[in-house]
């Protein structure tokens, strides 16, 4: 019976059409466009993943509950173009004390650890 199944699905996928998928890769390629997530460097500095981790950690609170990006903005009191580079990683257009100040007003909590013994810190500490 799984088989079947599993057949069934298999027939129903199907790949975009090649003009479809070079639409698509075009779009991502250009410079200019902006609704991309961005990822952090190899050698981002602490700030930078602090940055990154409250931008995650708001990405997650608004996935969670369910909200539209112009939810979480009325809900922040920010407009679309800051909730954006939330929720895309521009952590190079946040600085990070109005990020403290947005997970705040979603009822979050900062914690901050410092380790001195050489060990690197989870890429994810939010």
């Amino acid at each position: 019976m799984k088989t079947t199944q599993n057949k069934s699905i298999n027939q129903d996928f199907s790949f975009p059409p090649e003009t479809e998928m070079q639409r698509v890769l075009k779009r991502f390629a250009d410079p200019h466009y902006n609704r991309v997530n961005i990822g952090l460097t190899p050698n981002a500095s602490e700030l930078d993943k602090a940055k990154y981790n409250i931008c995650q950690s708001i990405s997650r609170y608004k996935r969670l509950n369910k909200l539209t990006p112009v939810k979480l903005a009325q809900k922040i009191g920010i407009n679309q173009a800051k909730t954006d580079d939330i929720l895309f990683g521009r952590i190079t257009e946040l600085n990070f004390e109005e990020l403290a100040s947005y997970a705040e007003k979603l009822n979050g909590h900062l914690q901050i650890k410092v380790n001195y013994d050489r060990e690197t810190a989870p890429t994810r500490a939010c």
